[in-house]
C-alpha cells in the first residue's frame, strides 16, 4: 500500500480512547491497515456492507477512500478492540451529512467471531449515544439488507420507546421497537444479478435517553 496511505492521520474528531462493558474503541492508526485489509477482505462483510466482490486491491482503494473521508471530517469511524483480549474486532462509523442537517449513517463490521455475542447491540448504543450527545447529531439513519435477519432483529430490540409530550407523535412507536422502519428501496448489483432490497430505518434525537445511552422510558399519563 502506497505511504501515502499508510500515513494517513489527520483525525478532525477529538483523539480519544472510549469504553464499552466489553470493547475499547479508539481511532485509527496505520497499524491497524492489514487488520482491516483482513475484514474487508471477508466475503461475509462486504456482503453484509453492501461492498461484494472487492479484490485486494480494490479493498485497499476502499480503505484510502474511507481515510480520506475521516481527513475531511465528513466520516467518524472507530476501531474497536476486545477489552479483555486485546484484539481487534471491528469497527463502528457514523457517515456525517453537512449542516443543517445534521444527520448521519451508520456503519458497522464485526469479525466472525464476534457476531452473534451480543457486540453489536452494545456498540450501536454506545454510537447512538456518542453521536446525540457528542456529534450534536438530530437523527441516524441505517440501511440493511432485507435478509440480515441478525441485523434487523438487532436493530429493532435497541428499545426506542415513545414519549408524547417530547415527539408530538401518537401511535408511531410500539414499546419495544428500536430503529424505526422507514421504507424499502432495490437496486440490481446483487452478485447473481437479482435486484437486493434494502430496509431503511431511523431514530431521532428525540427517541433516545443521552444520559442512560439507552430507550425513552414510557409514560402514561
Amino acid at each position: 500500500m502506497s505511504r501515502q496511505l499508510s500515513n494517513t492521520n489527520a483525525l478532525p474528531f477529538p483523539a480519544s480512547r472510549w469504553e464499552t462493558a466489553r470493547t475499547v474503541l479508539r481511532p485509527y492508526t496505520p497499524a491497524d491497515e492489514k487488520a482491516f485489509l483482513n475484514l474487508w477482505g471477508d466475503p461475509v462483510v462486504q456482503r453484509l456492507s453492501f461492498i461484494e466482490d472487492l479484490s485486494p486491491k480494490k479493498t485497499e482503494e476502499f480503505l484510502r477512500r474511507t481515510l480520506e473521508s475521516v481527513a475531511r471530517g465528513s466520516l467518524f469511524f472507530v476501531v474497536v478492540e476486545d477489552k479483555e483480549r486485546r484484539e481487534f474486532l471491528g469497527h463502528v462509523s457514523l457517515n456525517l451529512q453537512p449542516p443543517p442537517e445534521r444527520d448521519a449513517a451508520v456503519g458497522i463490521a464485526l469479525k466472525g467471531r464476534y457476531r452473534g455475542r451480543g457486540f453489536g447491540t452494545e456498540l450501536m448504543h454506545w454510537l447512538i449515544t456518542y453521536g446525540f450527545r457528542e456529534l450534536g447529531l438530530r437523527r441516524i439513519s441505517l440501511t440493511v439488507m432485507e435478509n440480515n435477519i441478525p441485523a434487523l432483529r438487532m436493530y429493532k430490540k435497541m428499545q426506542v420507546l415513545y414519549v408524547p409530550e417530547l415527539t408530538g407523535r401518537h401511535t408511531d412507536l410500539e414499546a419495544d421497537s428500536g430503529f424505526i422502519d422507514e421504507g424499502r428501496t432495490r437496486d440490481g448489483t446483487g452478485s447473481n444479478g437479482r435486484s437486493r432490497v434494502f430496509i431503511c430505518m431511523g431514530i431521532e434525537r428525540e427517541e433516545w435517553d443521552i444520559q442512560r445511552g439507552r430507550k425513552r422510558e414510557f409514560r402514561v399519563n
